[in-house]
């Protein structure tokens, strides 16, 4: 449909473009290219944009066993699964091609660089300080000063990963994170990360009085350092009441998931107009950082914003699913008027938030299109899951196809074994309109307008999961695709000429 009004599957409508040729990048090798299925850290340094990926993630997660013994669809299972990270890189003025810079030992078990940060520390060194998630409980991170030769450094630290790092007042600051669930608050701080490593910050006093949880955010803001925590009785985020973080010396900003505690993960946020916006999550949609219920319904996100004395409100949201009473604030109703996930309760997170100019745009994560892959193996599921006898639910799937097919005759019959299979065929037809994740955009924070509803026209696209604001103004959307590889796009900032279009 050529409709430039049409939105949903309109992607040129945008003003983003494609600038990947071929999906996970690796032209050379498709399946490998596949495995590429998450763009999941961007950052630049002399003129290029570098992509650090994650590796066969969903792949990684069903065949884990941590959501059950699932079968894993063919759509999501790669040939031959590796689990070695890359990274990639791109000129910024869109006047070259994509070249593999990095690729991670097979061995090291790594699923990606899961962030990357240039930083310069104060004797003047510029690098790239890129962070990976292993299977191994040793905090993985390279360094680049040049974007092409990469060396490990030894951290030191006990985790598997990093969500985020920042720089605040000259120095680096980075949170580790445990495998899976909630663990004790790991901040650290360097000013140099090779020659003088890191150093844990000290949060051991008053719990009152200090960031307990997960560190899933970092900001630097208004002279303060702004740590979101991520906790199974709702995020929370506080920030230094002095400048440097100090033991006892912290402000809780937002407690209880602001009057959710169904939001445990803070995982996008933003500055736009003097506020701070933070965007929540479910993990994978159903994993609960609670050890005594590990796994609960899908929600859609929220999103509220901080201005600069530390008030708090709601932008999106709905009546909430486990309601906190927040010391804090007080909920209230979302000022958008838009219930949680944009009233879509596929998504799961709102996964990145970035302005351009005097635009914030908001990025998700939508699971709805993994319902036709999963559709047939139901039973596989439900037999899991119920641990009894499927074929009453069998018999209830048959007898809706049945109320389905009967008002028109005309329809070819269909065999038992093929009702879910076929319907799977249909909901991927008829999904195309809706499945990927939704790109939102609003002027004052409150009235948000679609960009796109169906993963800019591809609804394999199916999160968000980099928005990155380069230093020369371009904004580089880097998507979630697990069936063909990821995607990065880009919305040149006001009129620039000379990038390459690779629309679908």
């Amino acid at each position: 449909m050529n409709d430039r009004n049409d939105i949903a599957v309109n992607p040129i409508f945008s003003r983003f473009r494609n600038i990947t040729p071929v999906n996970g990048f690796d032209a050379s090798d498709p399946d490998n290219a596949r495995q590429n299925n998450y763009a999941w850290s961007m950052t630049e340094l002399d003129g290029y944009l570098y992509v650090g990926t994650a590796r066969n993630i969903p792949y990684s997660i069903f065949s884990s066993g941590i959501l059950g013994d699932i079968p894993v669809p063919e759509e999501l299972t790669p040939e031959n699964p590796v689990m070695a990270g890359e990274i990639w890189r791109y000129p910024l003025d869109g006047r070259g091609n994509w070249e593999r810079v990095y690729r991670s030992p097979e061995n090291m078990m790594n699923l990606g660089f899961r962030f990357m940060i240039t930083y310069t520390t104060p004797n003047g060194e510029t690098a790239i300080y890129a962070g990976a998630l292993t299977l191994t409980p040793n905090l993985f991170m390279l360094k680049s000063v040049d974007g092409i030769t990469w060396y490990p450094l030894d951290s030191g630290i006990t985790g598997f990963s990093t969500r985020y790092m920042t720089e605040h007042l000259g120095k680096l600051y980075m949170g580790a994170l445990p495998l899976t669930g909630q663990g004790g608050i790991q901040l650290y701080s360097s000013l140099d990360p090779e020659k003088d490593g890191w150093e844990l910050v000290d949060v051991s006093g008053d719990p009152d009085k200090n960031p307990g949880g997960n560190v899933d955010l970092l900001l630097s803001y208004n002279g303060h350092l702004y740590v979101g925590t991520g906790l199974y009785t709702g995020f929370e985020l506080w920030r230094t009441l002095g400048e440097e973080p100090e033991k006892d010396n912290w402000k809780l900003v937002v407690d209880k998931g602001a009057g959710d505690a169904r939001n445990e993960h803070p995982w996008a946020l933003a500055v736009f107009k003097d506020h701070i916006y933070i965007g929540t999550a479910i993990e994978a949609a159903v994993l609960s950082l609670n050890p005594d219920d590990p796994t609960v319904p899908p929600k859609g996100f929220d999103v509220i914003r901080v201005d600069r004395e530390d008030n708090w409100e709601l932008i999106v949201g709905g009546e909430p699913v486990v309601p906190t009473q927040p010391t804090t604030g007080t909920r209230g109703k979302a000022l958008s008027g838009y219930a949680s996930g944009f009233g879509n309760i596929s998504n799961a997170y709102c996964w990145q938030i970035e302005a351009q100019g005097d635009e914030l745009y908001l990025g998700t994560f939508s699971w709805s299109v993994l319902i036709p892959p999963f559709l047939p193996i139901l039973p596989d599921i439900l037999a899991y899951e119920l641990s009894g006898d499927i074929k009453q639910y069998r018999t209830m799937l048959l007898e809706t196809t049945k109320l389905l097919t009967r008002p028109n005759p005309n329809l070819p019959p269909v065999s038992p074994d093929d009702v879910l299979p076929e319907l799977s065929s249909l909901l991927a037809m008829l999904g195309r309109r809706v499945f990927g994740f939704d790109l939102w955009k609003t002027r004052d924070g409150i009235h948000w307008a679609p960009v796109s509803l169906n993963g800019l026209g591809n609804p394999h696209n199916y999160g968000v999961r980099m928005l990155y604001l380069a230093g020369n103004g371009n904004l580089f959307l880097g998507t979630a695709n697990p069936f063909e590889g990821l995607e990065v796009w880009v919305k040149p900032w006001k009129a620039q000429l000379g990038w390459p279009v690779f629309n679908r």
